[in-house]
């Protein structure tokens, strides 16, 4: 609605970062990391979705009661129970806004067409260590994720806002003003077959993922939510 959609001969976004070696630091090796995996990150708008949200009480009742308030806004609107998520990516006019690798995603709900959340993409550096930004559009301001990538495992990755000698955490911006948020955030990207990879059951309708996720939220370190993730490539 801002317009800020590129156009022009710039090759579109399909993924929320160009290639995984641009979260890559010296605790990865990102060779080691699954084919299959890497493709959350580089071509991202190419997998299908269906999320299961499992909430926390007495978190899913406040959730429950203003799902509404949430849905209306546009941003964050997790599944009280599940659905099945359309991920579309596009160019960003990376001069409106400010990052050099700025990408559009956007995802909804197959079956209401409902945004579940719409997020700028890119990265993060200072003295030489990469993090993924996630920008959240809000009312007066932004929701700001700045993520490390880690090794999980044998083959997966994870995100995570924890710091370690680093940047990462959640941040509400407002203007040039960033306020520390007390909440956490850890998305694990599993091979299926990898031993630690969710034992949730598959939902009905789900063929063959390629890739497991499991992301949990926490409100001042509590844990009031955990989504789990089945992905795999559209037909």
């Amino acid at each position: 609605r801002h317009g800020w959609e590129a156009s022009g001969p710039a090759a579109p976004a399909t993924g929320v970062v160009d290639r995984i070696d641009d979260l890559a630091h010296h605790a990865v090796d990102v060779t080691k990391i699954d084919p299959r995996v890497i493709a959350f990150f580089d071509d991202t708008a190419r997998l299908d979705l269906h999320i299961r949200s499992r909430w926390v009480f007495p978190f899913s009742i406040f959730w429950r009661a203003f799902f509404f308030l949430i849905r209306r806004m546009g941003q964050f609107v997790y599944p009280r129970d599940e659905g099945r998520v359309l991920t579309r990516a596009f160019p960003v006019d990376r001069a409106k806004d400010g990052r050099a690798d700025a990408r559009g995603i956007v995802r909804t709900y197959v079956d209401t067409g409902d945004v579940m959340q719409a997020v700028s993409y890119a990265t993060w550096e200072r003295d030489g260590r990469r993090l993924m930004s996630a920008a959240f559009p809000m009312m007066f301001g932004r929701m700001m994720g700045l993520l490390r990538m880690d090794p999980l495992g044998e083959r997966g990755a994870v995100l995570t806002s924890a710091r370690n000698d680093d940047d990462a955490g959640v941040w509400f911006v407002l203007g040039s003003l960033a306020i520390p948020m007390p909440f956490g955030e850890r998305l694990e990207l599993w091979p299926p077959e990898e031993a630690g990879a969710p034992k949730e059951p598959l939902p009905s309708g789900v063929g063959r993922p390629t890739i497991l996720g499991r992301h949990e939220q926490r409100f001042c370190g509590v844990r009031f939510v955990t989504h789990y993730y089945w992905f795999w490539p559209t037909s």
